[in-house]
């Protein structure tokens, strides 16, 4: 187990090479000039175009200027930001924001995937069976935005359930309810057909029935080994997917003005901040990997069979 997370840690370092300096090139290639709006509709005064040209390197080739970023990263340095703010900083800021609201969204999508697709699997076939795959569908072929609009009208304004935008720097476990449900709704679809589908290949399976015929009740057969089993390729999404919330959800973010990861990088975006950019998508991509890390280790939990050396 050791030698194997060791390899995979060090096969993590060529995918956040070169991950970055795709991004990095994608931001500082692009034409026009970094310096356009950040003295609002005048031009710089030519003083300060030279140290900001200097303290982001803009005088090197792009080769440079990527070596110097790597060299930085290596000791915890992200860069700053236009206005000088160290994007460490800043993303220490909104992190645990997007941690918990991916948190809450993933626990939602989880308990209540799982649950539907064990009773679905269960009694496949049947009125509910078809319900859910119906009901699936429909949100699968509806965009985001328009969950997350027609949820804050009927659940937040008619029916004053939740708030309908979060107003806080630190929104509290309440605030974030509704943004979170509308952010697991997509993959909750998801994950209730994905394991109402592997559930119900292992109830047809050889071993099963062996299970049943060496005495074990079918009730049991089913919770001890069925169950287990159809949890690999669910883990797997979950795990995937958790990575890709903690990216920042932008448009769950945007449309309940929270205050995270994906609303600060759309605002880069925007200004063309390039090492905002360039550092959040880094973290974003160290995040990802580690998660598909443990997701990987979870596997030999769930089926022994499974051996990672």
């Amino acid at each position: 187990m050791g030698t194997y997370i060791i390899r995979r840690l060090l096969q993590m370092i060529p995918v956040i090479l070169g991950a970055t300096f795709l991004i990095f090139t994608m931001v500082f290639a692009l034409p026009g000039d970094p310096l356009a709006g950040k003295c609002g509709e005048r031009p710089c005064p030519p003083a300060y175009a030279a140290e900001f040209r200097e303290r982001y390197n803009l005088n090197d080739p792009l080769p440079v200027q990527y070596a110097k970023y790597v060299a930085n990263l290596a000791q915890g340095d992200l860069g700053e930001t236009s206005n000088g703010i160290p994007v460490l900083d800043q993303l220490k800021a909104r992190y645990p924001v997007t941690a918990k609201l991916a948190l809450m969204a993933i626990a939602f999508e989880a308990i209540i995937g799982i649950f539907v697709g064990v009773l679905t699997g269960i009694r496949k076939g049947g009125f509910l069976d078809n319900l859910v795959l119906i009901s699936t569908l429909v949100v699968i072929s509806i965009p985001v935005f328009v969950i997350g609009g027609v949820s804050q009208y009927f659940v937040g304004v008619k029916l004053g359930w939740f708030p309908v935008t979060v107003t806080s720097a630190n929104p509290s476990f309440y605030e974030l309810m509704l943004p979170a449900m509308v952010l697991g709704s997509l993959s909750l679809a998801y994950v209730s057909r994905l394991m109402r589908t592997s559930l119900v290949e292992n109830l047809r399976a050889d071993y099963l029935r062996t299970a049943v015929a060496k005495g074990l009740t079918r009730r049991r057969a089913v919770g001890l080994h069925a169950l287990r089993n159809s949890m690999i390729p669910v883990i797997t999404f979950i795990g995937f997917d958790f990575g890709a919330l903690l990216g920042g959800a932008i448009v769950t973010e945007a449309i309940f003005n929270i205050p995270g990861i994906g609303g600060y990088l759309f605002r880069s975006i925007r200004a063309r901040d390039g090492a905002s950019v360039v550092g959040t998508v880094t973290v974003l991509v160290i995040v990802y990997l580690f998660v598909n890390l443990l997701v990987d280790l979870l596997y030999g939990l769930l089926d022994p069979r499974i051996s990672h050396d």
